[in-house]
């Protein structure tokens, strides 16, 4: 809590120390020096894809500012609620490049600065553009994991100013590369808890215009743009992060779920009374599990604004609709069943069009909707069982 804190110092309070000095300086001069700034990923989730920011040094005026686009201000009311609604509002701040240094020297991460190659006219054109956007309400915007975020808006910034236009720098999905992450930082529950939550428009491939939009792919980007950068160099503040990343198979989840789903298969076949006690108790933590992920990913789905989110088809085998098995699990008739096979229906359906659907379903999400299958078919079981009880 301490680092978010000297977050805020660092990227609000500083901007407010000499953004009147920005107002007043325009410098109508070629010695101005513009770079990107790329940083490795930290230890919060919220950094687990690097950052990218401006650094502009103006040698006449002696000055050195990094202008950051992916502020936001955790004492902002409900800064939860908005923040899963899509609707936090993230804004462009400044500061000097020494206390910039500074808060990702204590972070030890690594930042990567690749010096552009732009005429006097195209540097002063996106200084001042920075500027503007530090006036009044230019200053703040509605933050999109994918379309609108620290990186975009400095890939756009660059673009929109220069005459360089935007080359691919890969050709996988948007889902791909933003689920990569977590793995590779040795939080794949996170990954694939983010993988459950992205909808159909993740599978799209990037257009040229949107390819990079997380902070390492601009910097491929930049790198492979022809004359556009002309010096790149690294500061190192943590030399492991710069070490080879770890094998995403080792760090995947699968291994866990394919054994849980074994031992629940197996409970199918064992009628003994501790096995049919535990199973039992597995069917209601699935259940309660099923109902708070399923709520979860239609609230993302159909109510936020994140549109990586948006036509999850996903919610066709988890959903908040679990809640009425939950109820009807308690209780003796044969309703359970009947629920059972609507729910079975929807997911065996989903499987058998998946091949078709513009969502891609990764391997441990189909583990997962396996184990759906199997609790289906207990609940079908169960609602049998009670009627065979009541004769």
């Amino acid at each position: 809590m301490l680092k978010k804190y000297l977050f805020i110092c660092f990227f609000i309070g500083s901007s407010f120390l000499f953004v009147n000095n920005l107002k007043a300086q325009i410098s109508d001069t070629p010695r101005l020096q513009i770079s990107v700034l790329t940083c490795d990923a930290g230890e919060d989730i919220y950094t687990a894809w690097g950052h990218t920011a401006i650094r502009v040094i103006d040698s006449i005026q002696g000055s050195d500012y990094v202008f950051n686009f992916g502020t936001f201000d955790f004492e902002t009311p409900f800064f939860i609620s908005k923040f899963v609604k899509g609707s936090l509002e993230y804004f462009i701040s400044a500061n000097y490049y020494a206390d910039f240094y500074a808060q990702y020297q204590y972070e030890k991460r690594n930042i990567k600065e690749q010096v552009l190659n732009l005429s006097a006219t195209e540097k002063i054109r996106w200084y001042q553009g920075l500027k503007k956007n530090m006036i009044g309400k230019n200053k703040y915007y509605l933050y999109n994991f994918i379309t609108d975020n620290c990186t975009t808006r400095v890939k756009d910034g660059l673009f929109n100013f220069s005459h360089y236009v935007p080359n691919r720098s890969q050709e996988k999905s948007f889902r791909e590369k933003v689920v990569l992450a977590p793995y590779q930082k040795g939080i794949p529950w996170i990954g694939l808890g983010i993988d459950l939550l992205l909808g159909s428009f993740s599978d799209q491939k990037p257009t040229d215009q949107q390819a990079a939009f997380l902070p390492e792919l601009l910097f491929d980007q930049l790198a492979s743009i022809k004359k556009l950068v002309r010096s790149t160099s690294v500061t190192n503040f943590n030399n492991e992060t710069s070490a080879a990343k770890p094998n995403t198979k080792d760090n995947s989840p699968l291994y866990v779920l394919i054994g849980f789903l074994a031992l629940y298969a197996l409970s199918l076949f064992f009628k003994n009374k501790s096995v049919r006690v535990i199973a039992s108790i597995t069917d209601v933590i699935l259940l309660l599990a099923f109902t708070l992920g399923g709520s979860l990913i239609f609230y993302m789905s159909f109510v936020s604004n994140h549109t990586a989110c948006f036509n999850n088809f996903n919610i066709m085998w988890m959903h908040p609709l679990y809640i009425i098995a939950l109820l009807a699990y308690f209780i003796k008739n044969e309703w359970i069943s009947h629920i059972g096979k609507v729910f079975l229906a929807a997911i065996v359906g989903l499987v058998i069009t998946s091949y078709w659907l513009p969502q891609y379903f990764s391997i441990e999400v189909f583990t997962l909707i396996a184990i759906a299958l199997i609790l289906n078919y207990r609940l079908i079981k169960r609602g049998q069982n009670n009627i065979q009880h009541k004769k």
